[in-house]
Formats: C-alpha cells, sequence, structure tokens
C-alpha cells in the first residue's frame, strides 16, 4: 500500500514546521514567512502531488481531478467563446475530471489538479503560473516554453483551407487574442486579418472566414460568403490530451501541438 503523504512529510522536505507548512496552505495572515519559504513549500507539495484541501482531498479520493480554467474576457464576444469552449472542454475530458472556471484577478487556486490557461497574455500566463505549483497548460497563448503544453491553432494549415474555398479576397475574421505573438501568427498567415471584439461593423468584406463560432453566428445573419471551420472541439481534445499527460508526470519530448 502507498504511504499518504502528510503535511508532516511536506515539512520535513521543505525543512520548516507542520505549523509553517498550514499557516502558507491556508494563507494565514500576520505569519512572517519569506517568499523564498513559501515558494519551496509549495515546490514540494507539487512534488508529492500532496492535496492539502479537504474538497482536493475527497476528489482524490474518488479518483477525481479538478481542472481549472482561466482566462482573460474583454467584452460580450470573448464571453460567449468561453461558453463554447467549456462546452467542447467538457465533452472531451472523461468522467474522472471535473472543470471550474476561475475569473480574474488570477492569484493561488489551492484546490485544483491542473490549470488551463485560455486566451491570456504571456504576462498573465506566467503571473498565473508563478502561483501556482501545478500543471499549467497554455491554450491559445503561445509561450514557447518546454516546461508546459501549449496548444494553439494551425493557422497557416487554415489559410491554405481558407484559400482552396475562396476564389476571391477573403477576410479572416476572429477575436483579439491577448497574447501578442499569437496575434502576430495571424496577422503573418493571412493577408486580410480583421480582430473584433464587439465591434463587427468594422468588417467589411463580402467573403469571411473564421473559426469562432460567435463571429459565424454574426455573419449569418449579414448575407455575407461565411466560411466557417469549428476548430473548438479538436483544440479541446487536444488540451484535455495534454492535460491527462501533464497530471502523469512523465517526461515528453513533444509540447507544442497545432490543431
Amino acid at each position: 500500500m502507498v504511504k499518504r503523504v502528510t503535511i508532516h512529510d511536506i515539512a520535513r522536505e521543505a525543512g520548516v514546521s507542520a505549523a509553517t507548512v498550514s499557516y502558507v496552505i491556508n494563507n494565514t495572515q500576520g505569519q512572517s514567512i519569506s517568499e523564498d519559504t513559501k515558494n519551496k513549500i509549495w515546490h514540494v507539495i507539487n512534488m508529492f502531488n500532496y492535496k492539502p484541501n479537504v474538497f482536493a482531498k475527497n476528489l482524490r479520493s474518488s479518483g477525481r481531478k479538478l481542472v481549472a480554467v482561466c482566462t482573460e474576457t474583454d467584452g460580450y464576444t470573448d464571453k460567449a467563446e468561453l461558453v463554447d469552449v467549456l462546452e467542447g472542454l467538457s465533452k472531451s475530458f472523461n468522467d474522472n475530471f471535473d472543470l471550474v472556471f476561475v475569473a480574474p484577478p488570477f492569484g493561488r487556486i489551492t484546490n485544483a489538479d491542473a490549470i488551463i490557461a485560455y486566451n491570456v497574455s504571456r504576462e498573465t500566463f506566467y503571473s498565473i503560473g508563478n502561483a501556482n505549483y501545478i500543471p499549467l497548460i497554455a491554450v491559445n497563448c503561445c509561450v514557447e516554453d518546454k516546461l508546459f503544453f501549449q496548444i494553439t491553432p494551425d493557422f497557416e494549415k487554415l489559410r491554405r483551407m481558407a484559400d482552396s474555398r475562396f476564389s476571391s479576397d477573403y477576410a479572416f475574421v476572429c477575436p483579439e487574442p491577448h497574447d501578442s505573438v499569437l496575434k502576430s501568427r495571424i496577422t503573418q498567415a493571412f493577408e486580410n486579418a480583421v480582430f473584433v471584439n464587439d465591434d463587427f461593423g468594422k468588417v467589411t468584406a463580402s467573403n469571411v472566414f473564421t473559426v469562432s463560432g460567435v463571429v459565424a453566428e454574426r455573419f449569418k445573419r449579414r448575407g455575407v460568403n461565411l466560411y466557417y471551420e469549428n476548430i473548438y472541439l479538436p483544440l479541446c481534445r487536444q488540451t484535455a490530451d495534454c492535460v491527462t499527460k501533464a497530471l502523469s508526470r512523465e517526461p515528453f519530448d513533444v509540447h507544442v501541438f497545432t490543431v
């Protein structure tokens, strides 16, 4: 039988008292504990896969995992797209996983086994990572860091698909990404890329290509020549696979995926 990790094991490995570990886990105010000590304790907690939260313990004993989804939203379009993403993720994970949405500002997420950072800036991604020592997956965010799995759309493949569909010029329309590198990749792939938040009136093209269901619904009512390629489900399936891999704590040679 595998010995259950206790708070005393964490304290011993971190070289502190069990009380100090408890203070850090529960974010007890009024304690003079250095940031270095806090970080060391959280690193040990992650290394031993220790779940101090009562709810997390119940999840672990039942074999279930809790995955937090963090994203930045700027208006109706971002929020509506998030609904599609959460639906895709719920279909992609098996019954052993539960999803919870975490709204900004992002801090310590103590009851999650893994975190999906969807459509956030690189700065936000690393702020989440610096506050949480659990597997963190970048989706629609380019971090290019071998410590993290990264999943983004294959914009070159999407451009080829659109080129074969339209006989004349078209606009690729999508919500504006929060990550500047991802935005740059889109503008490099498409000659006419139009980023919208809630300002759809600025799109004047008669041929529109999009991978956003929210954008597609808006243009269905405008009589344009619309090509919609739904990439949410393959993106979410790859994300679920990467979360499972990250939770296995096994090394993987490939960390960057495009779908």
